[in-house]
């Protein structure tokens, strides 16, 4: 999905963001025929009309000529929001392809991809700010053996340039390490626009059995751009989508880092990609966590790699669960870590995911395959404003949000202005967009992070009494003093009971990352 934001009468802006539309399409690495939504927000202070336009995967009009009165759309100002969804759109023919949106401002989107029959599977991921010559993947895996099942990747590659394009994806062993590609794909010409799904299960044959490891996509033709978006699929439902990175860092933040809890089981695997063209030695890449007050076990731990990490290759051990340092890391334990990858840049996502619920007596939800994932915070960042394009508070189907802001300075704490917007969407028997319109305060320590938990009710641990149950719009953060960074999970409450939540079972569970404004 291609955003452009149109020519203004003041200035020309030109963004990129990607992502991709799934309609009743059936991945190979998945038997399951999964569906998408995407939800727009207004990043402009102001109006900000757009267009909608669906591409199929050949780079042709998906509507066939079709209008929809639902593809011009007005946002009026800062915070507002439309949502689309795909799986009730009649002018769509099942397939899968992308989408272009034309706007005279700034936007942002989080885009959901579902199983909407059967047990669930679900991802979530957020459109990029703009499009590169080369795109890095830091995990991607093939028919392999893992905690949580059968584990395979389909690889989105969109092009985000006017012309068509010709690109590589190069793929890099995780069990060698080794800097030079395992196998390489190229994809001789894609349309302006459309999208190139490589699915690793069905056409990654080359990489064997068992695989894991890293990608790069690289684009030949001069001046081209892709965006791209890995959906990573563990056992029979749990689903991950994160996006691939495009910028690196050396210092990285994980807002909540999970290590084998108690109550659902999860755990925070962390996956760094060395994109620095030179070999990361041994004991340079420090892992740093510190607790959150609540959380039981130690105060502190301190991690770092063992072994060397070759360019462009990916490191692995940072997981509580499998791996050389899984012994390392303390049970049922939560709070904010950093990463320190010292002058070598690199690339790193977060996950959170049950493993191996099956036959546990630990796990109160034994048989959930929850998975999510969203990319790290980069710790140089130097934004102190974010928007979050949708929350939801304990909705009458069970979905549910949770918004975890990190403070990005170690030394200075700050206050956060929490702005809390209705969506106009709401209707009886929900709250007003009035009612569901609010702004707080909270103060944030150094390093530290504050939960905005919508799953709970109030009276819990980080819950949001302010708003009310039925809830939904947008999130505007402001911090006093020091730049913010965060990221959000999308989930389905536990408690209910069929039919509000028919599917109890499956990955539920989605993350994404906030948006970032100027200040």
């Amino acid at each position: 999905m291609l955003f452009k934001f149109r020519k203004s009468a003041a200035f020309a802006l030109t963004v990129v963001v990607a992502v991709t539309t799934v309609l009743n399409a059936s991945a190979q690495a998945t038997t399951k025929s999964l569906s998408s939504n995407f939800t727009l927000v207004n990043l402009a202070d102001g109006p900000n009309n757009g267009h909608i336009q669906y591409v199929k995967e050949d780079g042709s009009d998906w509507r066939k000529g079709a209008t929809d009165p639902g593809d011009d759309f007005t946002l009026t100002g800062l915070g507002d929001q439309i949502q689309r969804k795909q799986y009730f759109d009649t002018n769509l023919d099942a397939g899968s392809g992308s989408v272009v949106v034309s706007t005279d401002g700034p936007v942002g989107a989080v885009v959901q991809i579902q199983a909407r029959n059967g047990t669930s599977s679900r991802g979530a991921y957020i459109g990029v700010s703009e499009g590169a010559p080369e795109v890095s993947v830091p995990l991607v895996e093939r028919h392999l053996n893992t905690a949580s099942g059968t584990g395979n990747s389909q690889v989105i590659i969109q092009n985000a340039s006017s012309s068509a394009i010709n690109f590589d994806i190069l793929f890099f062993d995780g069990k060698t390490g080794a800097a030079i590609p395992t196998a390489t794909k190229n994809v001789p010409s894609l349309a302006p626009n459309a999208s190139f799904p490589f699915d690793l299960e069905s056409d990654g044959a080359a990489l064997g059995e068992n695989w894991y490891g890293s990608a790069v996509v690289k684009v030949n033709t001069p001046s081209g751009e892709v965006a791209v978006v890995n959906n990573q699929f563990n056992g029979p439902n749990a689903m991950q989508s994160y996006n691939g990175f495009t910028s690196f860092a050396t210092k990285w933040g994980v807002p909540l880092f999970l290590s084998r809890l108690k109550l659902r089981g999860l755990s925070s695997p962390l996956v760094i990609q060395n994109r620095s063209g030179n070999v990361i030695p041994a004991n340079t890449v420090v892992l740093t966590c510190n607790k959150a007050e609540a959380s039981p076990g130690e105060a502190t731990f301190t991690l770092k790699n063992t072994t060397p990490i070759a360019d462009k290759a990916s490191f692995f051990d940072f997981n509580p669960v499998a791996g050389a340092f899984a012994a390392g890391f303390p049970d049922d334990w939560y709070g904010t870590c950093t990463v320190d990858t010292g002058s070598f840049p690199t690339a790193m996502y977060i996950q959170q995911r049950v493993v191996n619920p099956a036959g546990t007596t630990t796990f109160t939800d034994a048989g959930n395959y929850r998975a999510g994932a969203f990319e790290g915070i980069r710790l140089e960042g130097t934004s102190k404003h974010l928007m979050v394009p949708l929350v939801a508070r304990r909705l009458a189907n069970g979905f549910s949000s949770n918004v975890t802001i990190q403070n990005l300075s170690l030394t200075q704490a700050t206050v956060l202005t929490l702005k809390y917007k209705g969506s106009p969407d709401l209707a009886s028997p929900a709250p007003t967009a009035a009612q569901c319109t609010k702004t707080i305060t909270k103060n944030l320590e150094p390093g530290g992070a504050v939960l905005q938990n919508m799953r709970v009710k109030d009276g819990v641990d980080n819950a949001v009494p302010e708003i009310p149950e039925l809830c939904f719009g947008t999130l505007e953060v402001i911090s006093s003093v020091t730049p913010i960074d965060g990221f959000v999970q999308l989930d389905t409450l536990d408690e209910l009971a069929p039919p509000q939540a028919p599917d109890q079972s499956g990955d539920r569970q989605m993350l994404h990352n906030v948006f970032l404004l100027s200040n």
